[in-house]
């Protein structure tokens, strides 16, 4: 009757991160490590774990940077901090690249009205940001154990959600501020009306959220089925992308209103 007859184990071929998963989870003094017999090899105690906790969340933390993943690189000279941080940043570059072609290819439009620049850097950057704490809620979720594969569809809508109500709020306040500004002559509205303005920038941030959440949640989730290190995607791949779909979205509404 005293008897624990589900014992939680670990195996020796087991990532050591997924043991200290086990250890945090059920907040265990020492595991036991088993072999397919369920023979007893060992244990791996709380001391143990201490040390792989604190290096795979230097990683993350690095890897969520874009400062890639060597926890020493603190100490590292200029070279070598160079050398670990420019692949990443390639990523940014390329995306730069590619933001610059899209709104090249709205010069009409841009030339138009003119103040549609004027509500661009708030919108990529409110959209990066919303992507961001989407993929590093998802990140930490994954490290936890707190969220499995199994729900990732619930947890792509859950965001998608989040980022709808995220851009409501915030569409609305930058939407009436920019028919203000254009009703009070702060911006030169030749092509399009206050009000066509501000339904732009409201719609423009709105659909931006909405990919910023889809894609902060669904990157990370991806490359963890492909059994990669989701930490990668909060870094400049999330925040690139979002910037790409935000440039995109925005003059394609914007697109809809001017004259």
């Amino acid at each position: 009757d005293i008897m624990i007859s589900r014992v939680h184990a670990v195996h020796p071929d087991m990532d050591q991160e997924e043991v200290a998963q086990v250890v945090s989870r059920y907040n265990f003094l020492a595991v036991p490590v088993v072999d397919h017999a369920n023979k007893l090899l060992g244990i791996v105690t709380v001391d143990d774990v201490i040390d792989v906790i604190r290096d795979e969340a230097t990683e993350d933390i690095l890897q969520m940077a874009g400062a890639g993943s060597d926890g020493e690189i603190v100490s590292k000279n200029v070279m070598g901090n160079v050398k670990v941080r420019l692949p990443w940043l390639f990523v940014s570059w390329l995306g730069g690249l590619l933001a610059a072609f899209i709104i090249s290819e709205f010069q009409i439009t841009l030339t138009k009205v003119l103040a549609l620049a004027a509500f661009l850097p708030i919108i990529t950057g409110m959209a990066g940001n919303v992507g961001t704490q989407t993929a590093t809620i998802i990140v930490r979720g994954l490290a936890t154990g707190r969220i499995e594969r199994a729900s990732a569809w619930k947890i792509i809508f859950k965001e998608l959600r989040v980022g709808t109500l995220l851009g409501l709020v915030y569409g609305l306040l930058l939407g009436i501020a920019a028919y203000v500004m254009g009703i009070m002559g702060y911006l030169e509205l030749d092509a399009i009306s206050p009000l066509h303005l501000g339904l732009t920038v409201c719609a423009g941030i709105l659909s931006a959220m909405i990919a910023a959440g889809t894609i902060g949640a669904l990157v990370p989730l991806f490359l963890d089925k492909l059994n990669l290190d989701p930490a990668i995607a909060t870094g400049p791949f999330v925040t690139t992308s979002v910037d790409i779909f935000g440039v995109l979205l925005y003059f394609l509404i914007a697109g809809i209103f001017v004259l």
